[in-house]
């Protein structure tokens, strides 16, 4: 429609404007109406002029699920395909095209092909009206989803070139990151949304390094696995994700996996602050970015304060998920493959050794032992390297601690090679409660505190502890273990002074009848409270820092992802004119914009 002859002809008609004999122009009606139509028709000019994207009130739909699958090529491109399912909401204009954000402008159109339900569809053009610099509009033709119906549009692009960046912290790798197409306030309801990263041909299991998941994502890791190419693959899944919301998603790899002349190198530090200025200052001209800058920089504090706070130290090797369970596993390795806190993990270590009379608790606070002698024979590699970072002043050694925790992990890891870590820690997650239930079962105090003693470490590893001691023990006498005079020696008479030092031990009868041995009793509540209090003691003292200790493991078993350089983040203003990036903030810069409605 020509909106200047329209408006013209309304004025003429509302004004009803002529021209006398004396070509004077003269109007029809009094100067009041003559007001009045002037102006209503100036609103309707200042209506006309506003940027109302076409059928923007009209669209409304559900993105029911959103899958897609990045696949990490050599030559530093990716590959795409998109899988998004709709349903149409009755009485709203009908889907015939969908806007898909890409995230530079290093495509070819010819290499985009799509389907609606498996039926092809014949036009992909540059009509783009997504926001953002970059992306493709899919005509749906005569597979247009009518309202009230669900349809699958399945996208896929063959190449997106320059999507690998340098590591700006590792100089042996490379990373990328990547954000699906989300959509605008059009779309409503959650979206199950999956997104698959399949690493470049040849990186090895233990190799790469997934970067955090997105603030709020119910996953702190993606689920790793090999694609059925044998390549990395690295699997987010949220079922309620928010179809109008940007997640951003990456990792990162060895960068030999990746032609060299392919990756990318970033602006310098100077450049990229100079940027970031440049696109704020731009980003004034509309106040409503303010507000979604605020709440990006929350976000982002939120990620930045997540990531600091990530305390796993588990391999990718051992991710990789195989099949069938891994039995056969003591407490202390089920602990490391349930990745339980290592102060914990190093606490049972501990007490299997006070079970064993390896050590003696000489004081708690500060934490010393003393190691017995002879040493038992039968001990684990991971207890003789606990031994080993006892000084002579009875402390801890952390560095030795380190190499002892480094080693176990790396342990575990080899053990779980070929076998289902998911299947494997939920056989373990029922030990547990099956040692639980073993102790609560027993019909008499003693025999009940002789179960506890056998399943100590695997009790140890539940985390409500300290709820099943007091349920446990809470009423009754609870018969002392034998290797408690070595866990509080003090709260046991000492031998007389004398030339040799003597182990000191729980005083104990012997019943000539019987040949048991009478060991002394405490009170439940008091057991209880003070296992407790012990164990949660000993844990907190072991190390000075545990973030510090964790972070030191990790960075030898499980490297934090190293983020990128920051480049550009591409994008386009709306209708205000104000060309402010989309929101990425991304390592690999690769992010998709908003596509959608129209």
């Amino acid at each position: 429609m020509d909106w200047k002859k329209t408006l013209d002809a309304t004025l003429r008609e509302l004004v009803g404007t002529r021209r006398n004999s004396g070509g004077l122009v003269e109007t029809r009606g009094n100067s009041w109406e003559l007001v009045g139509r002037v102006a209503i028709c100036a609103v309707l000019l200042a209506l006309l002029c506003v940027p109302v994207p076409a059928h923007a009130q009209d669209w409304s739909f559900s993105l029911d699920q959103e899958v897609v699958d990045v696949w990490v090529n050599q030559d530093g491109s990716i590959t795409l395909e998109y899988w998004f399912t709709f349903t149409c909401d009755a009485g709203a204009h009908p889907i015939d095209a969908v806007d898909v954000g890409l995230p530079n402008g290093d495509y070819k159109i010819s290499g985009i092909q799509a389907d609606v339900d498996g039926k092809p569809i014949d036009r992909v053009d540059s009509d783009y009206q997504g926001q953002g610099s970059y992306g493709v509009a899919v005509w749906l033709g005569a597979q247009t989803i009518a309202p009230g119906k669900t349809g699958t549009v399945h996208v896929f692009v063959d190449r997106v070139g320059r999507m690998v960046y340098a590591d700006s912290q590792d100089a042996a790798y490379a990373s990328t990151e990547f954000s699906p197409t989300w959509f605008g306030s059009e779309a409503h309801r959650t979206t199950d949304m999956t997104v698959r990263f399949h690493l470049p041909e040849g990186v090895k299991p233990e190799e790469p390094r997934w970067h955090a998941s997105p603030s709020g994502w119910p996953q702190e890791q993606p689920d790793t696995a090999l694609d059925e190419n044998g390549r990395v693959l690295y699997t987010w899944r949220n079922p309620t994700a928010a179809p109008d919301r940007q997640y951003i998603f990456g990792a990162s790899f060895p960068r030999q996996y990746v032609a060299e002349g392919a990756i990318q190198q970033g602006p310098s530090a100077l450049g990229a602050l100079f940027g970031t200025l440049t696109t704020a200052l731009g980003c004034l001209c509309n106040p409503a970015t303010l507000i979604f800058a605020g709440i990006g920089g929350l976000i982002a504090l939120s990620v930045w304060a997540q990531r600091r706070q990530r305390m796993q130290y588990l391999p990718p090797a051992m991710r990789i998920e195989g099949v069938g369970i891994k039995r056969g596993l003591t407490a202390v390795e089920s602990a490391i493959l349930l990745e339980t806190p290592l102060s914990k993990v190093l606490t049972m270590v501990l007490f299997g050794l006070l079970k064993k009379g390896a050590v003696t608790v000489l004081s708690d606070d500060p934490l010393k032992v003393e190691v017995n002698e002879p040493v038992p024979a039968d001990l684990h590699p991971y207890e003789k390297g606990f031994l080993e970072a006892v000084t002579k002043g009875g402390t801890l050694g952390e560095a030795k601690l380190k190499d002892m925790v480094v080693g176990l992990v790396r342990a575990v890891n080899d053990k779980m090679k070929g076998f289902s870590r998911k299947e494997s820690a939920a056989y373990y997650r029922d030990i547990v409660r099956r040692a639980w239930q073993e102790v609560a079962g027993a019909e008499t105090p003693e025999v009940r505190s002789q179960r506890f003693d056998d399943q100590l470490e695997w009790t140890m590893l539940d985390d409500n502890f300290q709820g099943r001691m007091g349920q446990t023990f809470g009423t009754g006498p609870v018969f002392v273990p034998l290797w408690w005079g070595r866990y509080r020696p003090w709260a046991f008479p000492q031998p007389a002074p004398g030339p040799a030092r003597a182990t000191v031990r729980p005083s104990a009868t012997a019943r000539p009848a019987t040949g048991r041995v009478q060991l002394p009793t405490l009170p439940g509540a008091a057991f209880a409270a003070t296992m407790v209090r012990g164990i949660e003691g000993t844990a907190s003292r072991i190390v000075k820092n545990v973030t510090g200790f964790t972070g030191g493991v990790r960075e030898v078993t499980n490297p934090a992802p190293k983020p990128s350089y920051s480049g550009r983040s591409y994008g386009g203003g709306g209708g205000g004119g104000c060309a402010c990036a989309c929101a990425c903030a991304c390592a690999g810069c690769a992010c998709a914009c908003a596509g959608g409605g129209r």
